[in-house]
């Protein structure tokens, strides 16, 4: 089997040269299940592989695997298009092959990968159990119809087979670091669990990790710990769950596995969570282990809206934990999103001056998007404001962002109390302006900085990536100086934070 990402059309606009590639956590924990399996697996990642090289590495690949083949695609909403494509291809090169999409978008929309997307299979939520059961159907030419969790097409008509449940993560094995060149990846992750049980609107994870939290032993997540610290060196490592503090007793005891393996004192680490998760006891626990970083999901920059969004938690919150946080010596990031329901310019605007007045050291400003499969996606087109471009491009998140404000796509959702032209503005705006005090976090990260750019190793010895650097710098005091807004300067000079946020100082 070959497990594929595919490339995301434009997914970093004019900053792709420099941005941070990430591993595919999906693609790598399927891949390693499955050789665990003894099944024989490969792995083709367009976020490094050249897009037109695609056959031909496939054909390099399926040297030495066995007929029949079987193509598994990874389908985000952003690259959808591209996984089509590839399905198209694929089918016309090996049309005795089997190609099976799974992932968030595969899940919400299943019939439209079956019907516009040649998959002959759709497998929906988690897919670890339900592909080991496929390639052992597959391979030994037996009927995969009965298999629980997956769609296809039979007689013509679309057909869904009940959902499988959700697994018990004791089945993953360590995850396959190996199969990723560390001098191409930051192999700076560790995921310790799956699951939220919040209910945000804007939130497709549910599709495939469900609402019930579930965790991994400790045993393991210690081992992949040393793997990453004493074989790769890492020395800033990313806890990558939803929400890392949902069960207090499992991080204290990790913590205390972490200092009794002397693994803080040669990383620090950092996670995700929600704000009315953060509480002093804990963070003593975290701090002693080494973690340096916390990020939070502060959202909206109004009470109002933080209700809208069904967030289960208050600003009043976030605005104590991030205080609490910095008080105990934490670098505190927020992420915010712009363009939800409703939402003014005037919110938007407090949202900014929020992150500014806490300090956070470092904030990302994120355009709206309407996924499929979320309550949000039902809202929107309720409204009739929402825009799907072809093959969902402009589905991205942090599309306003990295293509400035120029961009020629439309932004999938525009609330009716705003203009297109104002949002984008506010959102490049905000982003732009943020930065403009310490605008080296942008291109240095540290201590876990998630950062926008990663500079190439000597890149200071290469004329062609000062070529590239100073015509992205241009680019960047270009939008700065189009997005200037004097009310939104005005305020920042003299703090002004107003009582529409709900939260009095």
């Amino acid at each position: 089997m070959i497990l594929i990402n595919p490339a995301s059309t434009g997914r970093m606009g004019m900053i792709s040269r420099y941005s941070i590639v990430s591993l595919p956590i999906g693609v790598g924990t399927l891949a390693g299940y499955l050789l665990s399996k003894g099944k024989q697996v490969k792995i083709i990642d367009e976020l490094i592989n050249p897009v037109d090289r695609f056959l031909s590495d496939i054909d390099t690949n399926l040297a030495s695997l066995n007929k029949p083949y079987i193509f598994g695609i990874s389908c985000l909403t952003i690259n959808i298009g591209r996984a089509f494509q590839m399905a198209k291809l694929l089918k016309a090169k090996y049309p005795d092959s089997k190609v099976i999409m799974g992932g968030i978008h595969a899940t919400a929309l299943p019939e439209e990968a079956l019907t516009a997307g040649n998959a002959d299979i759709v497998v929906r939520g988690e897919g670890e159990e339900t592909l080991l059961l496929l390639y052992d159907a597959i391979k030994s030419g037996q009927s995969y119809r009965d298999i629980g969790g997956i769609s296809f097409i039979e007689n013509n008509n679309i057909k869904h087979n009940p959902s499988r449940p959700l697994q018990n993560l004791d089945i993953l094995p360590l995850f396959p670091y190996n199969l990723f060149d560390a001098d191409k990846y930051n192999l700076d992750f560790v995921m310790t669990s799956r699951g939220c049980p919040f209910n945000c609107i804007f939130c497709s994870q549910r599709l495939i990790s469900g609402r019930r939290y579930r965790f991994r032993a400790l045993e393991v997540v210690i081992e992949e710990l040393g793997i990453l610290i004493n074989k790769y060196n890492q020395r800033s490592i990313s806890f990558v769950d939803d929400d890392f503090l949902v069960d207090k007793k499992r991080v204290k005891l990790l913590c205390e596995l972490i200092v009794k393996n002397k693994f803080n004192l040669k990383a620090n680490f950092g996670c995700q969570t929600r704000a009315d998760n953060v509480k002093e006891d804990i963070l003593v626990y975290l701090k002693n282990a080494g973690f340096t970083f916390v990020g939070l999901g502060i959202e909206a920059g109004s009470e109002r809206l933080m209700k809208i969004i069904q967030k289960g938690e208050t600003l009043r919150a976030n605005l104590e934990a991030v205080k609490l946080l910095k008080r105990k010596g934490f670098y505190v990031y927020g992420f915010f999103i712009f363009g939800l329901p409703s939402e003014t310019s005037e919110e938007r605007l407090n949202a900014y001056l929020l992150a500014k007045r806490l300090r956070l050291y470092y904030a990302k400003f994120n355009n709206a998007v309407p996924y499929p499969g979320t309550y949000f996606f039902e809202i929107a087109k309720k409204e009739g404001t929402l825009n799907i471009s072809r093959n969902w491009e402009n589905f991205n998140s942090v599309g306003s962002v990295v293509d400035g404000i120029f961009s020629k796509s439309k932004l999938p959702y525009i609330p009716s109390s705003t203009t297109e032209r104002e949002l984008r503005r506010d959102i490049v705006r905000a982003n732009l302006y943020f930065y403009l005090t310490n605008f080296s976090l942008l291109f240095s990260p540290k201590k876990g900085n998630p950062g926008w750019f990663l500079l190439p190793p000597k890149w200071y010895f290469s004329p062609r990536e000062y070529y590239y650097l100073i015509k992205l710098i241009l680019k960047v005091i270009l939008n700065c100086i189009i997005v200037f807004n004097f009310k939104w300067a005005v305020r920042e000079a003299f703090g002004a934070f107003r009582k529409s946020t709900g939260v009095h100082s």
